[in-house]
């Protein structure tokens, strides 16, 4: 093959190289773009059911049916005053991790305080969204107008949905057995206790709590990576027999 000929089928090859080369860029571009689209739209999506979606519960019973006093720094108490044991939590209600432990303790903890054995000083901390300060407030809400425990557990039966006042107020009105009043349908959209929210904030920090959940027993900490519900179920009876 001349000289003359080599280029001409270099020159070819080289032409084809390239035109396949630019398909392959404008198929990859389509993908992205199609990705991209796909990943928004999936985004907005999961917002909007997140924002849409109305709370879902199941009736479980009530361990603290009265008014409870909302006090700057301090935590709310579910249960009785009375019981001979006291299990700090520092939860955040939009902490997967919280979720989670609820999910596994939230059964032995709910049982103790509904037979009298123990009571959750309960401190809502909000540093992960807007939604978590709301749900705060209006835990306290709740807490003040006296279904703290059934709103307490409702909300993290739903620990993704976005917590905006409609959804906390529709909330209340699954559990607080006649539909939420109009004070606290004020005290929710008005922010009422953001105040204390601020102050539950502080206190966790004071107490070098830098970490949801993490949960005291009679003011001991737990180590929640070891622990089971078995053996928290023990460490109670223990502490409540005489």
């Amino acid at each position: 093959m001349s000289n003359t000929k080599r280029a001409r089928e270099l020159a070819r090859q080289q032409a084809e190289l390239a035109a396949r080369q630019r398909r392959e860029r404008r198929i990859f571009i389509v993908v992205a773009i199609v990705l991209v689209a796909l990943i928004i739209g999936g985004g907005i999506a999961l917002q909007a059911w997140r924002t849409g979606r109305a709370p879902v519960v199941s009736a479980r019973p009530s361990a603290s049916a009265t008014p409870i006093r909302v006090s700057g720094g301090m935590p709310l108490l579910l249960g009785s005053d009375s019981a001979p044991v006291k299990i700090t939590l520092y939860e955040d209600f939009h902490c997967p991790h919280c979720a989670e432990f609820e999910e596994k303790f939230g059964p032995t903890i709910t049982a103790a305080q509904d037979q009298g054995k123990a009571a959750v000083e309960l401190y809502p901390m909000s540093f992960i969204d807007a939604g978590s300060a709301a749900a705060a407030n209006a835990m306290a809400c709740a807490a003040e107008a006296g279904f703290g425990q059934a709103y307490y557990l409702g909300l993290f039966a739903n620990p993704t949905l976005q917590w905006n006042d409609r959804q906390l107020v529709a909330l209340a009105s699954q559990v607080s057995g006649g539909g939420p009043s109009d004070s606290f349908r004020t005290c929710v959209t008005s922010r009422a206790h953001a105040d204390w929210v601020a102050s539950i904030n502080s206190v966790a920090e004071a107490n070098h709590v830098d970490q949801t959940p993490s949960m005291f027993f009679n003011s001991r900490p737990m180590d929640l990576a070891t622990l089971t519900p078995q053996a928290l179920q023990s460490v109670i009876d223990k502490a409540a027999t005489p």
